[in-house]
């Protein structure tokens, strides 16, 4: 009785060895090739032009934010944006911040229902606002407490 059930596990033991390999190699050969942040930001300071850069259009926080524009994407606008830190125990305290894009100003703690999300506000990384837009709010949304962390208004963009 137990020598035959042995027999049946061995052999779908052997059968799993060789499909969850074949899987795993499926499924990352069909994943979507990444983009290179440092490419792109490589890319953007070579044809782009500053516009503007303010550290005071955050509301609570001082924030360098830098606007860009792209001579080989007409009416495209990247932002990079460099939290300053004015001594080493006042960095940013709120864990997995995201940067959201609105036309509507955020009431209270929750975001407009026509947000965008831009991407995760890592010093340095260049992110792209939408197309077309000249006035909005960049909005600093902290996952985890489902809350508004800090507001910028965005006015006379190209």
């Amino acid at each position: 009785m137990i020598q035959p059930l042995r027999v049946v596990h061995r052999r779908a033991f052997v059968a799993l060895a060789l499909i969850l390999p074949a899987i795993l190699l499926v499924g990352l050969g069909a994943r979507r090739p990444g983009q290179r942040l440092s490419t792109a930001a490589a890319q953007l300071l070579n044809s782009a032009h500053l516009f503007r850069k303010s550290a005071t259009l955050w509301q609570k926080q001082t924030i360098q934010s830098e606007f860009y524009g792209d001579s080989n994407h007409p009416g495209a606008i990247f932002v990079v944006l460099n939290p300053v830190v004015l001594h080493p125990a006042q960095e940013a305290i709120e864990p997995d911040l995201l940067l959201y894009w609105s036309v509507a100003r955020p009431q209270g703690d929750s975001l407009p229902a026509n947000s965008r999300l831009l991407g995760a506000p890592v010093a340095g990384k260049v992110l792209a606002l939408p197309l077309g837009v000249e006035r909005g709010y960049l909005v600093l949304f902290s996952l985890p407490h489902h809350s508004v962390f800090d507001t910028a208004r965005i006015d006379g963009l190209p």
